[in-house]
């Protein structure tokens, strides 16, 4: 075997590394706002990461019930179809929070109020198994993969309140590229929403937290 040449450890190559995320400290504030508002997609990332640790800051962490509040890896995209799970009343439930696609937004004459669409699935094919079976190469998330849909409303709002609805209440894809039998698995790729809110959401998670959802918590 030849020898090995390349130095993971190296300290030059660790503090390569941390220069990575060192230089972040040396980004004006202007300057990194700006870059964020020029480029739509780093835009709807960055917004997307930041409505998770809202989601956390202003609606778990307060929440005097809720306690072992978990983020899980988001490179796992095979495995992990969740941003954030915690436990109340002794049941464990998972949250997917997901934006409103900000080019969608218009007002709906039809319903006398604003509408839009909710980006509804992963961000890369993957295979997934359905009950029956079947494996589809899909960005589509499975009824059941997690337990409540987590929306923000800034959009609408200007401030960092949410909107919810289950996973079980999600629509059911129709799309051609899957059969009949394996429609009735796969949700549809995007949800629709309004403001004011329809009765299909609320912004009251706790309505959603019952014994439907979510899975019982051993006690030891």
């Amino acid at each position: 075997m030849g020898k090995k040449f390349k130095h993971y450890d190296h300290e030059d190559a660790v503090a390569a590394r941390d220069n990575v995320i060192n230089i972040i400290d040396e980004v004006e504030p202007e300057d990194l706002v700006n870059a964020i508002k020029r480029a739509p997609s780093l835009r709807g990332m960055i917004l997307g990461y930041i409505a998770e640790e809202m989601f956390e800051k202003h609606v778990l962490e307060p929440h005097q019930e809720i306690d072992d509040v978990r983020k899980h890896d988001d490179h796992d995209r095979e495995n992990n179809k969740i941003d954030r799970d915690f436990v109340f009343n002794g049941r464990r439930y998972t949250i997917q929070n997901k934006s409103i696609q900000t080019n969608s937004i218009c007002w709906n004459d039809n319903l006398g109020s604003l509408s839009a669409d909710v980006q509804n699935d992963a961000s890369d094919k993957r295979p997934v198994t359905l009950p029956n079976g079947n494996v589809v190469e899909t960005t589509n998330y499975k009824r059941g993969d997690y337990d409540i849909l987590a929306v923000p409303l800034f959009p609408f709002t200007g401030k960092w309140d949410f909107a919810y609805k289950r996973n079980r209440d999600c629509r059911l894809t129709t799309s051609k590229k899957y059969s009949t039998e394996d429609q009735q698995y796969l949700l549809a790729t995007t949800e629709v929403i309004t403001y004011p809110l329809s009765e299909e959401w609320t912004t009251d998670i706790e309505e959603l937290l019952d014994d439907s959802l979510g899975q019982e918590i051993d006690e030891e």
